[in-house]
């Protein structure tokens, strides 16, 4: 890791010496022209993006495994709440910074209604609503009325089988911390900062239903641990959340990360919810980079050799999903006492003391801990290299050999006379038009391609999600028709609470099961299309401009040998490969990210409750109140009837929403994501391609004055030039190093 973070100091030090050559004094700024401003610009690009990139880590596992203690851990401090809500869906990110810092971005108000409406599709309490409008949570009377409907509800409608209904939650949440948080919320998606003492302050909305429900993202800068300023470790939701919507907001985020740590809790071991979300991660392709840790609680063994038995059943079970998982053991509660001792509460300090006496244990998690520190370093170091030094270092250098080439070129004229400089005027116009026929043909070939590849790409993608011919909408609309209602769970609540009642109940369940199957089986399924399209995109380009790479360097080779007589350096870089794309990075830099499934999940706003009604519902209803004299057995019967009849019409209803919804998604998928792709692929390989050609480039039109200078000025000129020129040579031969220094650490 030392390398890799020294490697990146160095480079930054470089740049900022580049930067400091390129505002010379005046004689020369006269006559740089642009060049010296286009270089200017390319290494401000460069800083920009080394400040930008950051390599994400996703803590994700099972709901109480201990992924924000370990998170807490890994900074040295209980910054995080521990123990937050199962309700909402925040991802809380976390970085280092100079001091804390908390950074709490707050939904839209509608986003805010938006979420509410879903909840209240087919809701039983109807004389809240106004017909000629929608719920918005900002107006007084909206808030009062659905208070009120909700007292007048049955309490199965909050609480179902013992746990309370999600759906209830959500509105419950959102009436009772309105007032704490209308002030803060504006008409657009707003942020709110806490720094310093303050710090603590975003505890109080992350760990309450109630606040935390009107989050959307929380950023934490803190100064402690061990972490580097360009790594965000992100403490994700628990992957067996009630709430299906959830996990599609948790697969958003790891499409972006480029590491994933596994917590498992050594209490429980593997659960079937973790089997059930790994394999989800297998599907999406992203499993390989993967760190497994169980966290264990000394409390809940009898003897290190009990817990060295767990490690090796969880070694079993995740071997199902990845063969030879490497497993971390320790105890994140632990080496949080340990980091924070100052901190502890009296029962904290209690228990670590006891805790003091298992060395056994302490032997084990300090040797564990150490071992994934040096480990996850290692990774984070690596995964720097390939995304963010590599180009880097190749767009810095073509800098600094164009530096040398302009000054080398502006001294041998000033040695020339007028007869000289013209002959290699000629030489150096000849061969840059050749290059720039070159450019000319790289981008109106990469063009045509990506026009090509558009079209069929509009193509697959349009089979992929057709609803007759494709296999994933077409297999989702074959669960919802092939879903049997199963009236057994709502039994007990059917002969005493009314038919809309039940019937709300029924829909939000379906909803539930619906909304699952298209996290965890219709996601992956579009996660893993997309990455195999990525890759046909990024191959089928790289094999377009294959040829040209030949042609630049040929360019490049007879531009040096015409020119050998004056002194142009031989290019030692010539034999590597010209272009050198990594997609993620790519993506982070376009802020390009695949149009999250969870905004296709909404479907079932389109369902409005009088359009069920119309559909047969209502009427039914009608039905009920005539028969309410007859026997009571009858009158159940007719609700059971009733219910199978409505659930029939439901899930017609449903089919033609998730129809429409991912009608949408699948053209968001083309336009802004596939497209946009294609482009910035394109764009990106003929900026590698021609950025050779950026070294040899110089403007000639003011070459020939420089023949015309008094004798003193070209003395002076010539002597800053040369300055000039072997500080350039003095940033080439660090480069060199720099690139062959981590290429022998990458082989380590």
């Amino acid at each position: 890791m030392n390398k890799f973070a020294n490697a990146k100091i160095e480079l930054r030090q470089l740049l900022t010496e580049t930067l400091d050559c390129l505002t010379p004094g005046q004689e020369i700024d006269r006559i740089a022209g642009s060049t010296f401003k286009d270089w200017q610009n390319a290494c401000q690009r460069i800083q920009k993006q080394m400040d930008e990139e950051t390599l994400r880590v996703a803590v994700v596992g099972a709901i109480k495994s201990g992924k924000s203690t370990f998170v807490n851990s890994l900074f040295k401090d209980d910054y995080l709440k521990r123990g937050a809500g199962v309700v909402t869906s925040i991802v809380t990110r976390i970085r280092r910074g100079p001091y804390l810092k908390a950074n709490l971005r707050f939904k839209s108000w509608d986003d805010v209604n938006a979420e509410i409406a879903q909840a209240l599709t087919l809701f039983p309490q109807h004389e809240w609503e106004q017909e000629d409008r929608q719920f918005d949570i900002r107006r007084q009377g909206d808030r009062e009325a659905l208070d009120r409907a909700l007292e007048k509800i049955q309490s199965n409608l909050l609480i179902v089988d013992g746990v309370r209904n999600p759906n209830g939650v959500l509105i419950e949440s959102y009436l009772k911390g309105y007032d704490r948080v209308k002030d803060v919320i504006a008409s657009e998606n707003f942020s709110k900062v806490y720094e310093d003492d303050e710090f603590g302050e975003q505890k109080l909305f992350v760990g309450s239903d109630y606040l935390a429900v009107y989050l959307k993202d929380v950023l934490l800068e803190i100064r402690d641990g061990d972490m580097a300023d360009d790594v965000e470790i992100a403490d994700c939701q628990g992957s067996d959340s009630p709430n299906p919507r959830h996990l599609a907001m948790i697969q958003d985020y790891l499409l972006r990360t480029h590491l994933l740590i596994y917590v498992i809790s050594s209490r429980t071991g593997v659960r079937q919810a973790d089997l059930r979300f790994l394999s989800i991660i297998k599907q999406m392709g992203i499993l390989d980079n993967i760190m497994f840790v169980v966290n264990c609680d000394f409390s809940e063994h009898e003897s290190v050799e009990d817990l060295k038995k767990l490690v090796e059943r969880t070694k079993e079970e995740l071997a199902i999903i990845k063969n030879h998982s490497e497993i971390y053991v320790l105890s994140s509660l632990y080496n949080l006492f340990k980091a924070s001792f100052k901190s502890m509460s009296p029962k904290e300090e209690k228990r670590y003391s006891q805790w003091q006496a298992e060395t056994a244990f302490i032997e084990l998690s300090d040797a564990e801990s150490h071992r994934f520190q040096a480990d996850l370093l290692s990774k984070l170091g690596q995964e720097r290299y390939a995304l963010l030094l590599r180009n880097n270092i190749e767009r810095l250098d073509n800098i600094s050999k164009g530096l040398i080439h302009w000054t080398d070129i502006h001294q041998d004229v000033l040695n020339s006379d007028a007869d000289g400089v013209a002959a290699l005027l000629d030489k150096m116009n000849h061969h840059q038009h050749q290059m720039q026929q070159v450019a000319t043909l790289v981008n109106s070939t990469l063009q045509g391609a990506s026009s090509k590849i558009k079209q069929d790409l509009k193509k697959k993608v349009d089979r992929f999600f057709d609803a007759r011919a494709g296999s994933v909408v077409k297999d989702m609309l074959a669960f919802i028709r092939s879903y049997q209602l199963s009236l057994e769970p709502y039994e007990a609540i059917i002969e005493t609470s009314r038919f809309t009642e039940v019937l709300y109940l029924v829909f939000q369940d379906f909803r539930a099961v619906v909304d699952r199957q298209i996290a965890e089986v219709l996601h992956p399924k579009i996660v893993s299309f997309m990455q195999a399209e990525e890759s046909r995109i990024k191959t089928q380009l790289e094999t377009v401009a294959k040829p040209f790479s030949a042609m630049v360097k040929e360019a490049m080779l007879e531009y040096q040998e015409a020119l050998a007589d004056k002194s142009i350096w031989e290019d030692k870089a010539l034999d590597q490969d010209l272009i050198q794309i990594d997609l993620k990075s790519l993506k982070s830099r376009s802020n390009l990210k695949l149009p999250s499934v969870e905004t296709a999940m909404r479907y079932s706003a389109r369902i409005k409750s009088e359009a069920v009604l119309r559909l047969g519902f209502y009427a039914a209803i009608k039905v009920f109140r005539k028969l309410l004299k007859k026997a009571e057995a009858q009158q159940y019967s007719r609700k059971r009837n009733a219910l199978v009849d409505g659930f029939k019409r439901m899930k017609l209803e449903t089919e033609r929403s998730i129809r429409m919804q991912f009608r949408d998604y699948q053209e968001n998928i083309k336009f802004q994501y596939l497209f946009r792709l294609t482009d910035g692929l394109a764009q990106q390989i003929h900026t590698d391609l021609l950025a050779q050609f950026e070294t040899y480039l110089t403007d000639t039109a003011g070459l020939i004055d420089l023949v015309q200078r008094d004798h003193k000025d070209k003395e002076g000129l010539k002597h800053e030039l040369h300055k000039l020129g072997e500080r350039a040579r003095e940033f080439s031969h660090r480069i060199g190093q720099l690139r062959a220094d981590i290429h022998t650490s990458m082989q380590s």
